[in-house]
């Protein structure tokens, strides 16, 4: 039982560990860079997080739908907010 309990523990463990990032074509960073308002860090932070949350397809309808009806997408906003407070 307790070598069960081990075992679910590290499991657990790995799964919270940080997810790598989707691929994105190059030039992507460039852009964002272009776009994002914030400081250099954050903006950093952001394309970070964006990158292991959002996949690149979604990333763009993302940025359609904004620019279309104002709306942005909630784990981008999410990111946002992570890494400019």
């Amino acid at each position: 039982m307790r070598m069960e309990l081990i075992a679910f523990a590290a499991l657990a463990l790995t799964a919270c560990g940080e997810k790598e990032p989707h691929p994105y074509p190059d030039g992507a960073r460039a852009q964002f860079g272009e776009i994002c308002t914030a400081d250099t860090s954050a903006c950093d932070c952001m394309w970070d997080e964006i990158t292991r949350t959002v996949p690149y397809d979604e990333y763009r309808l993302a940025l359609a739908r904004f620019e279309s009806e104002g709306l942005m997408d909630p784990r981008i906003t999410r990111a946002r907010t992570r890494c400019t407070t």
